[in-house]
């Protein structure tokens, strides 16, 4: 914890810094991270259109004045260091749309004498695959806007960055596993991956000869369930004395405190096939959607509770929240352990089987997650948008162009830092162009649509669509949200996790659950080495289940905590942890943290409960209502699919633009 001046911190205790809280940082390398797009005046900023208002929700206030803001803490170096997760300013302006803050003023807004085609409310994949697939059938000829509330467009399709030693590191932000499309994959994912110019092969760093052989998983998912059992996976328990286990999958649990009685259902769980099951595939979506993961687990498979409390930490960090409350088929549906043998999709089997290989690097990762993609797609909207060619080594090192990125007579405008307050339109599409009124930089400011489409979070629109017909009302209040935390840790060095043997290690209790380093991927001159004497970057995705509440109270639970908790409260935890797990094997947190990145996602999964993905007594389900345009206005969220990946939220996208296309009645037939 520093000062970015480079004093070091002097509000600090003893606690603190043993744990190395109270090192400045130098002053070449704050300049550096200034001269890379961070200004520290940004970090105090009060929100837009917010200034005067008082704080909003649990959140801590900033220290008037103070280059250090106590809830953004270090956002890293290079472009992104403005838009680490949910900004300060994204959470205080979201909480003011839902609490009516700028009802007063909308009727002031100012006119900017626009009008376009289609307006695309949300950054994200969702929102810039509608906006690939809305150019790409009109020839680009027809303009649109993208309004995004942060101040980088991307969704949590945005990496962070770091400089040690010398050393450019890149991580996730949140969005992960992108690999490229396989024989199976869809035709138009096929043709979006080689539109906007993306490889099919990849190149990592790899140990130097006589360094001792180690897997080192390329993604921060794949490893943790679905391809865990290698040997250099580590699970570290507390009791009856702090130790390691290596690989306990891959020993079949030798060497865990677990009783028999767990250790046995935990096989069970993963290894035991069921009766085939004697309906179709429908039937057994509807069976499986009736009822939550843990009832299946426990109740239908008759296995020890703590098999499901294994597995939530797990299954929030994918889908949201735990066992208790999300529904079977979800489960199900991310190829979760417990269903071997229903043999309804062959497919299934065969993918479930190839999970448990001994090498677990089958899936990629770009250096900051699914950033790699989306980046692309950006180019490809508006080549000016980032400098250099369309080659992807230079789409993904190169500087994002602010000044470009909303030129006029671009065929996508793309509009960061713009928060949608209000969507303005007659219910059956015939007064004429829709209104969208949107804040940016303190100011309320109008454009014109004659289409929209609402690529972000329910959460949003229920507050900013105005005249929106009941049914649709009632379907945006099934789909809850909760929250995730990802931390990015740049480490000096790795070499206490080399003398381990552990690329990955997974614990319960304490703060999250597993964190992992990768071998980084080679991008034109990006080529950080892999060696344990060198930097790394240590992610923790940290997700906030809580057993035993109700899945409407335990998401915003999560985001009380989320949001309330200042950057030092959670540095610590971070620190304390690493120590906890690390300190035996020579690691000191004083002396290998270089730097800690939060990125706090308030509402990063939608949680689907029994019930989500079947319709009831002949209604449509909610996802289904939401997929019938409106008026002038179509929805594209991958909250509609309940399991959000960036291929589910391109997919919404994408029919989202068809349906908009047909509505303008310019769809092309090329």
């Amino acid at each position: 914890m520093t000062d970015p001046t480079g004093a070091p911190r002097k509000d600090i205790t003893s606690e603190e810094r043993d744990l190395g809280m109270g090192a400045g940082i130098t002053r070449r390398d704050f300049l550096n991270a200034v001269a890379l797009g961070t200004g520290a005046a940004l970090l105090g900023m009060p929100a837009p259109a917010l200034r005067g208002q008082p704080d909003t929700g649990a959140l801590p206030p900033p220290d008037p004045g103070s280059p250090w803001h106590p809830w953004t803490g270090n956002p890293g170096v290079g472009d992104y260091a403005i838009s680490n997760g949910n900004t300060w300013d994204v959470v205080s302006a979201a909480h003011g749309l839902r609490d009516g803050t700028y009802e007063r003023a909308m009727a002031g807004s100012t006119d900017t004498g626009e009008t376009y085609d289609l307006v695309i409310v949300g950054g994200g994949f969702a929102g810039t695959v509608a906006a690939y697939q809305f150019l790409k059938e009109t020839g680009r000829r027809q303009p649109c806007l993208l309004l995004d509330n942060h101040p980088i467009i991307g969704g949590e399709a945005k990496r962070n960055e770091f400089v040690v030693r010398d050393q450019r590191l890149i991580g996730p932000q949140g969005s992960n596993e992108g690999a490229p499309p396989t024989a199976t994959t869809e035709a138009w994912r096929v043709d979006l991956w080689k539109d906007i110019g993306l490889p099919m092969e990849f190149e990592f760093g790899k140990l130097a000869p006589g360094r001792k052989p180690m897997i080192i998983p390329r993604t921060n998912y794949e490893y943790q369930l679905w391809a865990d059992d290698f040997e250099s996976h580590g699970f570290h328990f507390d009791s009856p004395t702090p130790h390691w286990v290596r690989n306990p999958w891959g020993h079949r649990l030798e060497g865990t405190p677990w009783p028999d009685e767990v250790r046995r259902d935990l096989l069970r769980w993963r290894e035991e096939r069921m009766d085939p099951w004697k309906g179709d595939a429908e039937s057994l979506k509807l069976y499986l959607d009736s009822m939550t993961y843990e009832q299946w687990l426990t109740g239908v498979r008759g296995l020890h509770p703590d098999v499901a409390r294994y597995v939530d930490p797990i299954y929030a960090s994918g889908i949201g929240l735990g066992s208790d409350v999300l529904s079977a088929y979800s489960a199900y549906d991310v190829e979760l352990p417990g269903f071997l043998g229903l043999g309804v999709d062959k497919g299934r089997e065969a993918r479930v089987a190839n999970h448990t290989l001994e090498d677990p690097q089958r899936g990629s990762s770009f250096p900051g997650g699914n950033d790699g993609i989306l980046r692309c797609i950006v180019k490809w909207l508006n080549p000016e948008a980032i400098e250099g060619s369309p080659q992807f080594p230079e789409v993904h090192n190169g500087r994002i162009r602010f000044d470009m990125m909303d030129r006029p007579n671009t065929p996508c405008r793309l509009r960061a830092g713009a928060m949608v307050v209000l969507l303005d339109q007659d219910p059956d599409g015939a007064g004429g162009p829709v209104k969208v009124v949107y804040v940016k930089d303190g100011k309320l400011h109008s454009v014109r649509a004659n289409a929209v489409i609402w690529a972000a979070g329910s959460f949003t629109a229920k507050h900013a669509i105005r005249n929106l017909p009941d049914e649709y009302r009632a379907a945006m209040d099934h789909f809850p949200r909760s929250p995730m935390l990802c931390v990015n840790v740049a480490l000096d060095n790795w070499r206490f996790l080399y003398d381990l043997g552990f690329t990955a290690c997974s614990w319960r209790g304490g703060f999250g659950y597993t964190a992992n380093l990768r071998p980084n991927m080679y991008v034109g001159d990006y080529r950080p080495p892999l060696d344990p004497d060198q930097p790394n970057l240590f992610t923790f995705y940290v997700p906030f289940n809580q057993h035993g509440l109700p899945l409407a109270v335990q998401g915003p639970a999560g985001r009380a905590r989320l949001f309330s908790t200042s950057y030092r409260s959670f540095e610590t935890e971070v620190r304390q942890q690493m120590a906890t797990l690390f300190s035996g094997s020579g690691f000191d947190p004083a002396r290998d943290v270089a730097g800690i990145v939060l990125n706090r996602w308030g509402h990063a999964y939608c949680n689907p409960g029994p019930g989500f993905y079947t319709g009831k007594d002949g209604r449509p389900t909610p996802s289904d209502q939401l997929r019938k345009p409106v008026g002038r206005l179509a929805f594209a969220h991958s909250e509609l699919n309940g399991n959000q990946h960036w291929h589910v939220a391109a997919a919404e996208g994408r029919r989202a633009a068809t349906q908009v296309l047909e509505m303008l009645g310019n769809r092309s037939k090329a």
